[in-house]
């Protein structure tokens, strides 16, 4: 066999190698997108005692058929095994599908990562956050955020922020550079489990990594009916997503299973705060002035009437169970009567009410408090129903530890037991009239964490199975809720991953947590927004990251990038009724200004229930208009980045109405320079400019220019 493969399609070549079929090259245009790779895939087993073996393809023989089948055989300790690899041309781009076949009975096929195309300088699209660009990809290796491992068991343990469904909630990532990209994607319409990753590959070098798992049985065939897709285009992470979104809208996914009640309409601006404790999430959470929970009217109704404003209030730390105490909890703390009247009060003043909750996890013992369902656990047997690792150990993915909220486990949902405690504190929720239930809190995304369990009704190891699991469990809740109380919306933390859209349809989105990496880009907001909504989130984490007082315009700047991103609005408010920096920020730290922040909320809401058409259902387009700024520094605690003074996107109505929005987020005039594409012109407040102008844009505020 040759030392080389050449494979072509449309525009583009890929190179392998004849020895072990790594992909040496990718030429799109004839400019060389990657560099020489090691390995086309790698391959981990379990044993029945859950010890792994990894095997990698450089570690058999290959052979080629057809010219683009590679055949791997002869390993030389599983011997009989094969893995067989067809590779397609289509359009410009190569459809890679894997078989793996032979398997020994006492071995089970965990995952498969593969193809492996590696990369040098430049920027990264990360799906994770709902779109993070990672611009220096080595400096995760020192972060304080974690650096890359392999997904596994617990997954919070050995990795963050790369689970497909879930904090990542697409499956595919794009590295460009000088204005070409590659675009690496699973077009799997089963939206099985994944890592989707960059990993290190050696000095100022970066592989892509899909590791997939399987959910096969022991000495099970693998062959998934999926391909993996790999290509170069023109372009950044917009034209990637264009990609992706364009595949997604060949899926003809289902729409949403209970119409979205109207009150998603009027854009209300979410308020996020505490009945107990004083901005943590940990020590001693006694009531504060926002309890019993009618006293938080008087601010409730001050805010709507500053932000000119429907409003939900969203309650931390409501549960009369203990704060952060899954699966269980109902009642409210203080008791039902005094929720209920908060809620008919709220009501009557046309605002809304939802609460925080904390997912499929379950609680031993409260850290915070002396709660405890260690009795219930050993009396009814309560540990056949949570999720396994690789070796029968348990363990919880999130917010675990006598240091943390709380000491417990995760419920496997396949379990039926699992599956009708959680519907039944669902319909508690259900029951009470409430408008948002954000259920799936620490389930990011929706996912459904990993069990290797051999005893329950699942295969043992993770894979497909997971996603049927939660899906079929979300829409039994869906069902069980529209019975009773069809207004009810349920979400997740971080926006809803790709199979979840359906259901979860208000979601607290998580674009802070991309700036433990890179900083966020919209990209789920480019391929979802006109399917779903999210909203700016608690913002939790953000005084570990920035230094806040160093650049107090921090809080403009991220509800600015929500509304650009087409998110709806919320606040974290801390004592007093004054808005806070985000959630896990002591109250006794200073808080941002007021009225800078209120008044641009006003302007940006105001301007969201103008445009619903863009704003509230519109699908996102690269910007026509170039929009040059002065630069704004965002000070974080390891570094300073800088970034635009403005936000610029552009939206197109399900009517074909288009806008494109320009946001100055400062509390002072800014002058920018304005220039249309060749042979157009934009529309401005009356004027039409067929050349570069230079714009004044009010302080706080959004203005919508046309193309024409």
């Amino acid at each position: 066999m040759s030392e080389t493969i050449f494979l072509s399609s449309g525009r583009s070549e890929l190179v392998l190698s004849g020895r072990n079929g790594a992909i040496l090259g990718l030429r799109f245009d004839e400019k060389e997108l990657l560099v020489s790779g090691t390995e086309l895939f790698t391959l981990q087993f379990l044993d029945r005692s859950g010890e792994p073996t990894l095997v990698a393809s450089s570690e058999f023989s290959m052979t080629q058929s057809n010219g683009s089948k590679l055949l791997f055989s002869a390993h030389s300790e599983l011997q009989n095994l094969k893995v067989t690899v067809n590779i397609r041309g289509n359009n410009g781009f190569f459809h890679f599908r894997f078989a793996v076949e032979d398997i020994p009975e006492e071995l089970v096929l965990e995952w498969l990562d593969g193809p492996q195309p590696v990369f040098g300088p430049g920027r990264i699209f990360w799906p994770a956050s709902e779109g993070t660009e990672i611009r220096d990809p080595a400096a995760r290796e020192n972060s304080p955020y974690g650096r890359y491992h392999p997904l596994g068991f617990p997954i919070r343990g050995r990795s963050f922020g790369c689970f497909y469904p879930g904090e990542a909630q697409m499956q595919f990532m794009a590295h460009y550079d000088g204005g070409f990209g590659v675009y690496f994607a699973a077009h799997d319409p089963e939206d099985g489990t994944k890592a989707v990753e960059f990993a290190p590959a050696g000095p100022d070098r970066t592989r892509f990594s899909l590791q997939t798992f399987t959910g096969c049985q022991f000495g099970e065939s693998y062959r998934p009916a999926f391909e993996y897709v790999l290509g170069g285009f023109a372009g950044d992470w917009i034209e990637a997503c264009d990609i992706y979104r364009n595949w997604i809208d060949s899926r003809h996914l289902p729409p949403p299973k209970y119409p979205a009640p109207a009150w998603l309409d009027d854009s209300p601006v979410v308020l996020i705060y505490p009945v107990r404790g004083t901005g943590d999430d940990k020590g001693e959470l006694k009531p504060n002035e926002y309890f019993p929970y009618s006293a938080a009217l008087p601010t409730i109704r001050r805010l709507s009437a500053a932000l000119e404003s429907r409003t939900m209030a969203l309650l931390m730390h409501w549960e009369g169970t203990a704060p952060w105490a899954p699966p269980y909890v109902w009642p409210p703390y203080g008791g039902e009567t005094l929720f209920e009247e908060f809620r008919d009060r709220l009501h009557a003043d046309n605002n809304l009410l939802g609460v925080y909750c904390s997912g499929t996890a379950w609680t031993q013992t409260s850290s915070i408090t002396d709660y405890s369902r260690e009795e219930q656990y050993e009396r009814e047997g309560l540990r056949r129903y949570m999720m396994r690792g690789p070796k029968g150990e348990i363990d919880a993915v999130i917010c675990n530890g006598e240091k943390a909220q709380r000491l417990g486990y995760d419920l496997c949902l396949t379990e039926e037991w699992s599956r009708r405690t959680i519907l039944d504190e669902l319909m508690k929720l259900a029951r009470s009239g409430i408008d948002y239930a954000q259920f799936f809190d620490q389930n990011l995304g929706g996912q459904s964490n990993f069990c290797y369990s051999h005893e329950h009704r699942h295969p043992p190891v993770p894979g497909p199975w997971q996603v049927e699991a939660m899906h079929s469990l979300l829409a039994e809740a869906a069902d069980e809720i529209a019975a009773v109380n069809p207004e009810l919306v349920l979400g997740c933390e971080a926006a809803a991953a790709q199979p979840y859209l359906d259901i979860l349809q208000f979601s607290d989105a998580r674009s802070v947590f991309s700036y433990n990496h890179g900083r966020p880009v919209p990209g789920y907001a480019y391929v979802f927004h006109d399917r779903v909504s999210s909203f700016l989130g608690n913002q939790c984490g953000i005084s570990r990251q920035l230094d806040l007082l160093a650049c107090p315009e921090n809080l403009l700047y991220r509800t600015a990038y929500a509304f650009n991103a087409g998110d709806f609005l919320s606040v974290v408010l801390k004592d007093d009724g004054h808005i806070h920096w985000g959630w896990v920020v002591k109250w006794e730290f200073p808080e941002p200004d007021q009225e800078s922040v209120i008044t641009l909320i006003r302007n940006l809401n105001g301007f969201r229930r103008r445009y619903p058409g863009l704003l509230r259902r519109g699908r996102m387009l690269r910007p026509e208009l170039k929009v040059e700024s002065e630069a704004y520094r965002l000070i974080f605690h390891n570094r300073v980045e800088t970034v635009e003074s403005v936000f610029h996107n552009r939206w197109r109505s399900p009517e074909g109405d288009e806008g494109e929005i320009v946001t100055n987020f400062l509390p002072r005039e800014q002058q920018v320079m304005i220039t249309p594409p060749p042979g157009k012109h934009f529309r401005f407040d009356g004027r039409e400019c067929a050349a570069a102008t230079e714009v004044t844009l009010p302080p706080l505020s959004a203005q919508l220019f046309r193309v024409i």
